[in-house]
């Protein structure tokens, strides 16, 4: 199999189909979602088999790194029966309403809805082509179809044997009527599904073809630089165009949102300009920000009065007020940019009658709205090359630097320019994962036993920066009021049987651009929750792992995970001498996921050894991946826990680059044991579910160690690591 640059339109495609000669086309229909027409429920993203016999699957999600397409290209050849060698991958260069998830309304790729979406649209595509490809074989042959059978690129007859290849049925097939309910496959007869499957992008990466958005290269191209405004909320007073009008290689300076690009010859020389440039900005009521006033907002937030509840179960606060026993504990996460390996980039070439662009996007959509809106760019003039990504983690879902980059094409008569942001141009001014406060009250019956909790959330909704309304959250997901996922997901939507429980949200707004980090609010409330529930099963005199499966009756796949990473971790058992066990579970993204981490504590430093994890995520359709998204995670998180936060000084960021937003260094990071749960359950994610519970396993490893409890992340601020 081959990833291939296939960027089409669906009219492009049956163009070309038409002057290549006949195809076979099957679109994907996707499921119709409440208050959306029928329209809704079509798609054209499409498998395309031409009279070679060539299989071409577009599909509408970027690649990260975390094996997507070789996923997605496994549930289509499994079902289509075709030959897994010769297969095409490719990706749409128009984000139409034919490649959007319909609960989302865009094409994007976030929400580790990769596999656990288009499962289903792929394999009924796949059904359809597969059907009408042995309808046409049955006439041909003369025989029924129920004697024919899918496999390798051919349509085989299991009486005599005899092979027609899918090229020499293109003709006939696509005459054919698509069939609106074709009959799936079988499972014991899908022999991709569930495979460990090398990653069809392997080996472009191992020989360095692989094409990123920064190794784009066109003919006659330039290159820009930003220099943007320091405090967020700031823009432009004047600049100096003339400041930098004698040095070397620049072509032009433009204006664009917050700051300006400089263009050049070489990148090197856009950036010594766009350094030297003569530039002031405005002052903002943000000049004065800092981490410290932030902490004291979020503090206060949490001790205001008349708080809307989110959401609400039984009488919590009957049930607090009455009782023997209350645990209380107040924690705090810090922000947190995304740090993905290859800086933001790309390059547009862009005049008024065309805009084409080459980047790595997670966010087609979003980039098609913000030119849309800022160059007033209608749709169809708009084609987007999406390459490889060098890391996402949600950072790459906006679109400003597509719009630095079509300014600056513009600027130099659509001449191509690749803007590229350095590292500390994206850490000082890029998107953040939200800080937040969390404080937690519990009841605790005689049994110890959690009988009524109150939770209550201080800090941004960063929902509504993505067009998401609180209070329609709130009815669409059966909450109270004032519902942001972006925020609640993890604590109002948590799975321990708790009888009386609320959740309440005190709302900080924040003068600091926000974005997804992995897992978004499961990174932060996984802490909060199991780190808590491991401080009421001390309170409780339980143990940790006992405590969780009492209040998890009836919780199948809580159970299942939780049982497996105690078989992994041998809980019943001792720890080897000197270290010390940690546990936690979050349910997120469709996946239940068990972590217990194994850390050694010495003269207050801290070494993870060993992380276990078991992962309930449905049905594993590339183990391999899996378990490489469970690795990739604890890692991410690891590295988040121990050391990593943005503080603000003067309305800014502090932090610039590596040396002062350190990621885990090689020989810090720990064996990761990976043990995949299969119990029948639907389809889950796996790129962020690994997050959230690695955070809390490991303090409540570090307090087994010292008895010291760690609310405030990161480590490095409480303990040496």
């Amino acid at each position: 199999m081959k990833l291939q640059d296939v960027s089409l339109t669906r009219r492009s495609f049956l163009a070309g189909a038409v002057a290549a000669g006949v195809a076979l086309v099957v679109p994907l229909r996707l499921p119709i979602w409440a208050g959306q027409g029928e329209a809704a429920g079509l798609s054209q993203a499409f498998i395309r088999i031409d009279t070679s016999g060539q299989v071409t699957f577009l599909l509408p999600t970027s690649e990260m790194g975390q094996g997507t397409h070789t996923g997605q290209a496994q549930i289509l050849a499994d079902e289509l029966g075709a030959d897994w060698s010769s297969i095409v991958v490719g990706m749409p260069n128009q984000p139409t309403p034919d490649y959007r998830i319909p609960f989302i309304g865009q094409m994007r790729s976030v929400g580790s809805f990769g596999i656990r979406f288009w499962h289903d649209p792929l394999r009924l595509a796949a059904a359809q082509a597969r059907e009408m490809l042995t309808q046409a074989a049955a006439e041909r042959l003369g025989v029924a179809p129920a004697a024919l059978h899918a496999e390798n690129g051919f349509i085989v007859h299991s009486g005599s044997g005899r092979r027609i290849p899918f090229g020499e049925l293109v003709e006939d097939a696509s005459s054919l009527p698509v069939p609106e309910e074709p009959t799936l496959r079988p499972e014991d007869q899908r022999t991709l599904s569930g495979r460990r499957v090398p990653r069809l992008d392997t080996p472009e990466k191992v020989t360095g073809k692989a094409v990123y958005a920064v190794d784009v290269e066109r003919e006659g191209m330039l290159y820009g630089a930003v220099r943007l405004a320091p405090v967020f909320s700031a823009d432009i007073e004047a600049f100096d165009e003339s400041s930098v009008a004698g040095m070397p290689g620049v072509v032009a300076v433009v204006r664009v949102p917050r700051g300006a690009v400089v263009v050049a010859d070489s990148w090197w020389q856009a950036k010594r300009a766009a350094d030297a440039l003569g530039i002031t900005f405005t002052a903002t009521d943000a000049d004065a920000l800092s981490t410290e006033a932030i902490d004291t907002m979020l503090r206060e937030a949490l001790d205001r009065p008349d708080v809307p509840v989110s959401t609400l179960r039984g009488d919590a606060e009957a049930t607090l007020s009455t009782a023997g026993q209350v645990v209380e504990a107040e924690y705090s996460v810090p922000l947190l940019t995304h740090m993905s390996m290859e800086p933001i980039n790309c390059t547009a070439e862009s005049t008024e009658e065309r805009t084409e662009l080459w980047i790595g996007t997670q966010g087609q959509d979003v980039v098609r709205m913000t030119l849309e809106n800022a160059l007033q760019l209608p749709a169809e003039r708009l084609f987007i090359n999406t390459t490889y990504l060098g890391g996402g983690f949600g950072r790459k879902t906006h679109g400003e630097i597509a719009l630095q980059a079509a300014l600056a094409s513009r600027a130099v008569n659509g001449r191509p320019v690749k803007v590229l942001w350095a590292r500390e141009d994206d850490v000082r001014q890029g998107q953040y994962r939200q800080t937040m406060r969390c404080r937690f009250r519990a009841a605790l019956d005689d049994a110890g036993n959690i009988t009524g909790m109150r939770i209550r959330l201080a800090g941004p909704q960063m929902g509504r920066e993505y067009g998401m309304d609180p209070e329609q959250m709130a009815q669409a997901t059966g909450n109270l009021a004032n519902f942001d996922p972006f925020s609640l997901g993890g604590l109002s939507d948590m799975r321990y049987v708790i009888p009386n429980f609320v959740v309440e949200h005190a709302v900080v707004d924040l003068p600091i651009p926000l974005c997804p980090w992995r897992s978004i609010a499961h990174s932060f409330n996984g802490f909060f929750f199991e780190s808590f529930m491991d401080e009421c099963a001390s309170a409780a005199g339980r143990d940790p792992l006992e405590f969780r499966r009492r209040h998890s009756e009836g919780q199948e796949r809580m159970l299942a995970v939780l049982d497996r990473v105690a078989e992994m971790s041998r809980w019943d058992e001792p720890a080897p001498e000197g270290v010390a066990r940690g546990l936690a579970v979050v349910e997120s993204y469709g996946s239940y996921v068990a972590q217990v981490v194994e850390a050694r504590v010495d003269d207050d430093d801290i070494n993870v050894e060993r992380v276990h994890v078991a992962i309930d995520c449905g049905h594993a359709i590339n183990p391999d991946q899996v378990e490489a998204q469970m690795q990739g995670s604890v890692i991410d998180a690891l590295g988040a826990a121990l050391r990593q936060r943005v503080t603000i000084r003067d309305g800014r960021a502090e932090q610039s680059n590596f040396h002062d937003y350190p990621l885990l260094r090689i020989g810090e990071a720990p064996a990761v044991v990976v043990s995949i749960v299969e119990i029948g359950s639907p389809l889950g994610g796996v790129g962020e579910p690994g997050v959230p519970p690695l955070a809390p396993a490991l303090a409540n490893a570090l307090f087994a160690a010292t008895q010291q409890r760690i609310r405030h992340l990161p480590l490095a601020d409480h303990i040496q690591v």
